[in-house]
């Protein structure tokens, strides 16, 4: 009998301390359900607008450069000046070269 008491006693303690701890899961349940939590996006907002304010201020300098390079580009020649004129006498001098050999030769 002895044996049947000792588990008897055990089980009894088993039964208060698991009694004891639902108790205190209980309040803190209790606890858990009165806590309210707010999400705060006040520092992430900052964050993405100083983002974008300077990805604003970059967009505006890279449009400023494309229209210094269009402009540049508009600007351009694809024959510089000092070509112009010894292409010029060239044509000419084979334009009269090939008149008169079709007048001497014709």
């Amino acid at each position: 009998m002895t044996k049947l008491e000792m588990i008897s006693e055990l089980l009894v303690e088993e039964l208060q301390t698991f009694k004891e701890q639902i108790g205190l899961l209980e309040k803190v349940d209790k606890n858990l359900r009165d806590v309210r939590i707010k999400a705060d996006s006040t520092r992430v907002e900052q964050l993405i607008e100083r983002y974008l304010c300077e990805q604003g201020k970059r967009d505006d300098s890279l449009l400023s450069r494309i229209e210094q390079i269009e402009s540049k580009v508009r600007a351009a020649r694809t024959i510089p000046n000092w070509l112009i004129i010894p292409v010029l006498i060239l044509f000419l001098s084979m334009a009269f070269v090939i008149v008169y050999l079709l007048i001497v030769k014709g």
